[in-house]
């Protein structure tokens, strides 16, 4: 299962995040929130890293909100504003396509506008009602939305969601996951290409590299034994599988990460 690692200028940011009511678990990572209305802002940068989710992010700015979805399939790199409350879900893997009907073939790795896509939605409505919210019933309101699509419109194609999921937790390949479920290997490239926006090979190195992150901060293991227990074949290949990813080698991650925990 993806986890959710809140950055290290989280406390600056005023980032929040809580996990989704259980009914939703299957397809959103988390709820958050972020930023202080009316707060002079630095610049500030932050690292988003792929995992074959997508994030759908709202930010209340005045007169009109500005309602994005980002599916990253690498790593983004982004000032973020923290002048306006931003509320947003993040979706694991197909979760755009099971609750919102969206598919990622049709957005870019960037943060996305919607338009056209809000109504059918029936999001603006909800947003709306945001402005007169604080964070918390901001958010409780969104899982509601949520929870209300989940029921009118429950999500049919359960043997991708059962692979995505068993994929994540690294416990078997792609193929003989797909074998068990009733997939060939051609079907089940083309079904998750299309419904998640990567290939099965692409969703095990998203994967192999979320338990990576949280090997490297919260263990004090050898790079070598990081990298054997998130299947990588030796440090090796750990260092470039990793730097492919993150424009940066697990040493340098580690490092860098635990000197900014250290001084916030």
């Amino acid at each position: 299962m993806t986890e959710f690692i809140l950055p290290s200028n989280a406390n600056y940011l005023n980032l929040r995040h809580r996990p989704p009511d259980k009914r939703l678990a299957p397809w959103v990572q988390c709820l958050w929130s972020m930023g202080r209305p009316g707060h002079l802002s630095e610049s500030r940068t932050a690292k988003f890293y792929p995992d074959a989710g997508a994030s759908l992010s709202i930010k209340l700015t005045s007169p009109h909100p500005i309602i994005t979805l980002c599916f990253n399939k690498t790593t983004l790199i982004e000032s973020v504003d923290t002048t306006a409350l931003c509320l947003g879900i993040r979706f694991k893997a197909n979760g755009t396509h099971c609750l919102l009907g969206l598919l990622p073939e049709a957005f870019t790795d960037t943060h996305y506008r919607l338009e056209n896509e809000l109504e059918p939605l029936g999001l603006l409505p909800v947003v709306e009602r945001l402005y007169q919210l604080d964070s918390q019933q901001g958010l409780r309101l969104l899982e509601t939305w949520l929870l209300h699509r989940l029921e009118s419109q429950p999500p049919a194609n359960s043997r991708i969601t059962a692979i995505v999921q068993a994929i994540e937790a690294l416990q078997l390949p792609p193929q003989q996951l797909g074998a068990a479920l009733g997939f060939t290997r051609r079907t089940l490239e083309r079904k998750l290409k299309r419904e998640v926006g990567v290939t099965p090979g692409q969703l095990v190195a998203y994967a192999r590299l979320n338990r990576a992150r949280h090997g490297l901060l919260a263990t004090t293991l050898p790079l070598t034994e990081v990298a054997l227990q998130c299947g990588y074949y030796d440090q090796a290949h750990f260092t470039h599988a990793f730097q492919a990813l993150t424009y940066e080698t697990p040493a340098a991650y580690r490092k860098r990460k635990l000197s900014q925990i250290y001084k916030s």
